[in-house]
């Protein structure tokens, strides 16, 4: 590839983003780290190698795929178990869609083929619900029959956390600080950042009624409606954790070296013509990973034993200004790896 420095650089002067970083990991060799602009276009805050990103829907396979597919290597569940078996509530026998959410498993929720809606607007009800989100999130209407198209869902993630926090008998956030983030040596990684950390957190878009903002706190709305947990989203980090994240996954360290792994990383081929995977996606090229609404990606070649992933916050100060520059300089980056 070419000078990474200088990728971003342009990338900044193109207003893709205000800040960025990217890294290129393989395995036995230098890791190969850059870092460029400043954390608001405003600001004259430069970013540094520490500065932690929202990440966002990497999220969904940094911590739910990873801790689903532990349960499946050591033979706790299997990709083929029914949702309902771990949550009653959902089967809803009364309910006109029963039949179908009868068929639901683990595979459907990680293919996003589960028939479940993309979204639902939990931010919009009042926070006193939050204790009923799992009887919420379980009475929600499906959409189609499970393996009969393809609809990325954060509900269907959603779904699958209630199912992970059933199974292990603890908390996402736990889970993955005592699972993935220690054993990883992802030392940065957290969700909901302590105050004090805050203000090394890359902010992301402008909140519309304060005029400032978010910064350490999660853009996902949802997610803050959860109070920062969630399944889908949540999870911020530094460059430095995501290049120990490919490491360990391309070494085949911990989950990531059990047969059934290898399961997870190539296409599910549950509905025709969909690129995903179980909890990642794919492309063409034979290449498997995760982009995040912030500007957030992780991308695999298996062929080349290597890793690219670039973290920004393509949001700010609105979400609608990733979908120029910013879009055309991930499909750019994308074609040079």
């Amino acid at each position: 590839m070419n000078n990474l420095r200088q990728i971003l650089e342009d990338g900044v002067c193109r207003k893709a983003f205000p800040c960025a970083a990217i890294a290129v990991v393989s395995p036995g060799k230098p890791t190969d780290i850059a870092v460029a602009g400043q954390h608001t276009y405003e600001s004259n805050r430069p970013l540094l190698e520490s500065d932690l990103f929202d990440l966002a829907s990497l999220t969904k396979v940094i911590v739910t795929t990873t801790l689903t597919a532990k349960l499946v290597c050591d033979g706790k569940i299997c990709l083929d178990d029914k949702v309902a078996e771990f949550l009653p509530e959902f089967l809803a026998p009364d309910s006109p869609d029963a039949a179908w959410r009868s068929q639901i498993s683990i595979r459907h929720l990680l293919a996003h083929c589960s028939g479940m809606p993309a979204g639902y607007p939990f931010h919009q009800l009042p926070r006193s619900k939050n204790r009923d989100f799992r009887k919420i999130l379980c009475g929600i209407d499906l959409l189609y029959c499970p393996g009969a198209q393809q609809l990325y869902s954060d509900l269907g993630m959603l779904l699958l956390g209630e199912i992970l926090q059933e199974c292990y008998q603890d908390t996402l956030d736990n889970l993955a600080r005592k699972r993935i983030f220690t054993p990883v040596g992802m030392e940065q990684a957290c969700y909901n950042p302590p105050v004090p950390l805050r203000c090394n957190c890359v902010p992301t878009e402008i909140r519309a009624d304060i005029g400032i903002s978010w910064q350490g706190v999660v853009h996902d709305e949802t997610t803050r409606w959860l109070g920062g947990v969630a399944a889908h989203a949540g999870v911020f980090a530094s460059i430095g954790d995501l290049c120990r994240f490919a490491e360990a996954l391309l070494a085949g360290k911990g989950v990531f070296g059990h047969p059934a792994f290898a399961e997870f990383i190539r296409p599910a081929n549950m509905v025709p013509g969909s690129s995903r995977c179980l909890g990642w996606d794919s492309n063409d090229n034979g290449l498997f990973g995760h982009t995040g609404f912030t500007g957030t990606s992780i991308w695999f070649n298996p062929r080349k034993q290597q890793a690219v992933i670039l973290l920004s916050n393509a949001v700010h100060p609105h979400r609608t200004c990733k979908e120029t520059a910013f879009l055309q300089f991930r499909c750019e980056l994308m074609g040079s790896f």
